[in-house]
């Protein structure tokens, strides 16, 4: 298995809180992220936390509300999994309660290791592997390899531990070869998928999906019929796309309405067809606006073109990869998000090589 590099965090804090959480007998949460990459870091790390409580949450829901439910809950440690953490004083005010783990692979402002804090951060990998890799030196957890697999694929995020999926692949019968995306041609792939689908299906229910998850390659229960559902409806957003986008800013623009929440399988297959291209999904939940941003060449900062759209607006987050980023703010700022777009000098201002 591939060493993750910590940049911030270490090994030793990781087992150090771990000790501490296995040797009282006080009450767990483990909060993670409400997408795939989410669920399997969660899956993993709940085969050897066995937490009293389990949530699945948006980058948004990281606010008082949440800190007031887990004080209720009188929990004694929180065990948080693929969130961007961009408001630390919510971290620290869970602090004053619950000793807390953060493990997690988005670009960060601030090393939030403090007293009762164990944040662990490595870039290149997603959450679900660093979950694995961690937890795994507490209890043999080979058997979701396959499941660890699906969230590397998912998140796009298998350059680093290449070596480690090639034989993961290997052991079920598949070959894994980036060139051409000619991994795509395995169960593996497909399972991702379904798995990925159902749970836009459920979201934000999320405990659905994760409790029909096995031990074995594929095990996932009767999910793939409803994956089956989302698949057809992100077939017809592909096809309205390309009537209603408009370009604005120098990139393409879309604003999606749909029955399920397809907004991401969308922008992710309209550029891994052309990464050359800035595509901008947005999609009205409620009272709020969900961004999906995306650039597969990573020629254009995406987290801070994010930052940037959104920055002033209240009750808003922004953030995420070079190639992949996301933001979520409420409705009232939409027409501000947009004027801004029309404004925008994507190449000299938001370039990978622009220290702007």
């Amino acid at each position: 298995m591939q060493k993750p590099e910590f940049i911030a965090g270490n090994e030793l804090a990781f087992i150090d809180y771990m000790s501490r959480v296995r040797a009282k007998k006080g009450r767990v949460a483990l909060v993670t992220h409400s997408d795939l990459d989410g669920l399997v870091s969660g899956r993993v790390a709940n085969e050897v936390l066995r937490a009293d409580f389990v949530k699945f949450i948006d980058y948004i829901d990281l606010n008082q509300y949440l800190v007031n439910e887990l004080r209720e809950l009188k929990v004694d440690f929180v065990v948080f999994t693929d969130l961007n953490i961009e408001n630390s004083q919510i971290i620290k005010d869970i602090s004053e309660f619950a000793e807390v783990l953060i493990i997690d692979h988005h670009r960060f402002i601030e090393d939030i290791n403090y007293e009762r804090i164990v944040f662990l951060n490595a870039q290149g990998f997603c959450a679900g592997y660093l979950c694995y890799y961690l937890f795994s030196k507490i209890q043999n957890l080979e058997v979701f390899d396959w499941l660890v697999v699906c969230s590397c694929l998912s998140d796009w995020l298998f350059v680093k531990n290449e070596e480690w999926i090639k034989v993961v692949y290997r052991k079920y019968g598949f070959d894994f070869k980036i060139e051409n995306n000619t991994f795509k041609n395995s169960r593996i792939w497909e399972i991702q998928e379904d798995l990925s689908f159902s749970i836009l299906y459920f979201r934000p229910n999320l405990k659905r999906v994760s409790d029909q998850i096995g031990k074995n390659i594929g095990q996932i229960g009767d999910l793939k019929k409803y994956a089956d559902e989302v698949k057809k409806e992100a077939k017809k957003a592909l096809e309205r796309f390309s009537k209603e986008s408009l370009i604005i800013g120098g990139v393409y623009f879309w604003e999606i309405s749909s029955k399920y929440p397809v907004k991401e399988i969308v922008v992710n297959i309209l550029s891994m067809e052309q990464p050359n291209t800035t595509f901008i999904v947005a999609e009205k939940r409620g009272e709020y606006y969900k961004i999906s941003a995306r650039r597969q060449n990573k020629n254009v900062d995406l987290p801070k073109l994010m930052k940037y759209l959104t920055q002033g607006f209240k009750n808003s987050s922004a953030g995420g990869h070079i190639p992949a980023a996301g933001a979520n703010f409420p409705s009232e700022y939409y027409e501000e998000f947009k004027k801004r777009l029309r404004n925008l000098k994507l190449f000299t201002s938001f370039s990978v090589q622009s220290n702007i």
